[in-house]
């Protein structure tokens, strides 16, 4: 008994380690042009389908320029590059700094996201695949972003709005783009966290076992 109310106490310590809020983030698009001449991403065409994807924790983010841009970093794990042909391309792994998704607040006068390795400007994240980076960049009119928090960005993001995009996949060496696709739609939403009583539902059929013994 004593085992058992010491494990329900650790989990509920554990319940309320787990109440920051995940966040999942996909952008999807459609290749217009493809210049790369290396696999795997060579065998990617004109007209296939794209989804990036990637989570972030709403507590964990740094400040770029004060009270306009926030940076989340985002979970080099779940960063996804996805195409119908079909491929899927990661980050490179070991990753050189951090990656972010930044929220843009009146920036100068607009508002608007990017992905990038700071807080304080676009840029891309390097991939797998040498020597390529994938690029974000969406600009939105001033009052589509009412903070910097996440939480309250969540919703659809389409071309209601928008002002410019960029979502491109650029070559480091020579710097130029390697690969064009056109912006659909972005999602940002909440990942659905399992609940206390999901968690302890095997402890109470524990407890309940020993109780019968």
């Amino acid at each position: 008994m004593r085992f058992t109310l010491v494990t329900l106490a650790a989990t509920l310590v554990f319940c309320s380690n787990i109440n920051a809020d995940i966040i999942s983030v996909s952008i999807t698009g459609q290749v217009g042009f493809n210049g790369i001449s290396d696999p795997p991403l060579s065998g990617v065409s004109s007209g296939d389908s794209v989804e990036m994807s990637f989570t972030v924790d709403s507590d964990v983010f740094m400040d770029g320029v004060p009270g306009d841009t926030r940076g989340y970093e985002i979970n080099q794990s779940s960063f996804s590059l996805i195409f119908d042909t079909p491929l899927e391309v990661g980050l490179v792994n070991p990753f050189p700094g951090t990656p972010y998704f930044t929220l843009v607040d009146g920036f100068p006068v607009s508002d608007g996201f990017f992905v990038s390795t700071s807080p304080f400007s676009p840029g891309g994240v390097p991939l797998e695949q040498d020597p390529f980076n994938a690029n974000l960049e969406l600009g939105y009119d001033g009052s589509t972003l009412s903070s910097l928090d996440i939480l309250d960005a969540v919703g659809e993001y389409d071309f209601d709005g928008l002002t410019r995009f960029g979502f491109t996949l650029w070559a480091v060496v020579p710097d130029n783009v390697v690969m064009e696709m056109e912006f659909q739609q972005m999602t940002i939403k909440r990942v659905p966290e399992p609940t206390a009583a999901a968690i302890l539902g095997p402890m109470g059929l524990l407890m309940l076992r020993r109780r019968r013994r």
